[in-house]
């Protein structure tokens, strides 16, 4: 039953799965390394004048493709999250760093509204499945509902609370009016909407929430953890189906090692037959578990070995660059990952072979997948790349204006694939045309 009333937090002991044969993809392997563009790197330049720095580090102006420039939040902040509206599909919703949320038209980039100011920046806004309900949350965990006016307009405020703690991830059911939300301290709220009458399930720990994923059944989850932990979720009993630890696998299976303890869950994504669920971690593994049982069936190295290994390289740099910030299952059992270092890894299911690496001189944001073989790559650089992931070949790129702050936050596609909207560092948000 759902719960009006705050319940205490308590910790649930879970018993972790008996570990199988595990399958170990060499990084060693031979492999074939291509790169996209080697002409487009930022160019950075300091000027001191008189011991005092008086610029800053900026990047190279560039070309900007974009059909239109949205310059409604402040500024310098950076805009974190963009969402089209399901039903009608030429509003957007953005929030930002400024702490504002705003609602525009599309065709015409024109305000349509402001709502109130959040408390700390917004970061995470959703809408239903049927464009009925409209949630907005900042970091230190405030959430805000509206629903349709007499004209038609998300404005009417019909539901706010306040988690008491740090949001990291929030969405909706994909077929009913209830609302997910993750925190920091690895709870996952369960919202109805607009009533507001909630239930929480406890991840047993302390560590946050960064990943969720809502099984076609619409009865079931899965929620990676910043500790490296994957759980199947029963809705209804609120109870874990399974649990995957890969710290306990490692501690038992030198094979299975992986390349630091920095196995924090980044990405994550469910192949179309809902048997396969792919984990893209910051130690720059792609863990690709059974989703009937939890079960590692194999474990893909997506980070370059000579760089990685390097004693040189910075600790914490390193940590960071080997991220794999996208992962998608493809055409042709096909797994593409996305890291921060700015390459692409796609690998062949079947066979567990290293099909294509791609350079895109470019840390990368996130990747979506369109018409099962076109993937399209937002870059810090501020490029937009579309490639074929059949063969690794590039087909065009999209240019942001370059500058400083060009690098992309957030990126989605129309559902009639016509428009690709971006958000920036820099507090802009830019519209490319794909199509007619």
């Amino acid at each position: 039953m759902f719960n009006k009333n705050s319940p205490e937090r308590h910790t649930q002991q879970n018993s972790d799965d008996d570990d199988d044969d595990q399958i170990h993809i060499d990084p060693n392997d031979a492999f074939e390394v291509i790169d996209i563009d080697s002409s487009t790197e930022n160019i950075v330049e300091n000027q001191i004048d008189d011991l005092e720095l008086t610029e800053t580090m900026q990047q190279e102006e560039e070309d900007d493709d974009a059909l239109l420039k949205i310059s409604h939040h402040k500024i310098g902040n950076s805009i974190f999250t963009i969402s089209i509206d399901p039903l009608i599909q030429n509003r957007v919703c953005t929030g930002g760093e400024d702490d504002r949320c705003l609602l525009w038209n599309l065709e015409t980039g024109e305000l349509i509204h402001e709502y109130p100011i959040f408390d700390d920046s917004v970061h995470q806004i959703c809408w239903s499945f049927d464009g009925k309900y409209l949630c907005a949350c900042d970091m230190r965990g405030q959430i805000r509902c509206w629903t349709n006016n007499e004209n038609n307009l998300p404005i009417n405020e019909i539901w706010t609370f306040h988690t008491g703690n740090d949001i990291e991830l929030m969405r909706f059911h994909p077929t009913a009016h209830v609302l997910f939300v993750g925190t920091n301290d690895s709870q996952l709220w369960l919202f109805k909407i607009p009533s507001g009458e909630y239930k929480i399930m406890h991840g047993g720990s302390d560590t946050e929430i960064i990943t969720l994923e809502i099984l076609a059944n619409g009865k079931q989850c899965v929620c990676g953890y910043g500790n490296g932990q994957i759980k199947l979720w029963d809705l209804k009993q609120c109870s874990i189906i399974w649990q995957y630890d890969d710290n306990n696998i490692n501690e038992n299976d030198n094979a299975m090692n992986t390349t630091n303890i920095n196995n924090k869950c980044i990405s994550m994504c469910l192949n179309n037959e809902q048997t396969l669920i792919a984990c893209g971690s910051a130690d720059g593994n792609c863990r690709v578990l059974n989703l009937h049982n939890g079960k590692l069936l194999s474990l893909f190295p997506c980070f370059q070995s000579t760089i990685e290994e390097d004693e040189d390289e910075d600790d914490d740099e390193s940590k960071t660059t080997t991220t794999i910030e996208s992962v998608i299952f493809g055409i042709n059992h096909l797994l593409i990952c996305g890291t921060l270092s700015g390459y692409i890894y796609i690998w062949d299911i079947n066979t567990k072979h290293l099909r294509t690496t791609l350079n895109l001189q470019s840390g990368i944001v996130k990747c979506i997948l369109n018409d099962n073989y076109l993937l399209y790559t937002a870059c810090l650089d501020g490029h937009i790349r579309l490639l074929d992931i059949r063969n690794g070949e590039p087909l065009k790129e999209w240019k942001s204006g370059g500058g400083e702050g060009c690098e992309i936050m957030d990126m989605i596609i129309t559902q009639d694939k016509r428009y690709l909207l971006c958000a920036y560092m820099q507090g802009l948000c830019r519209i490319f045309k794909l199509k007619e």
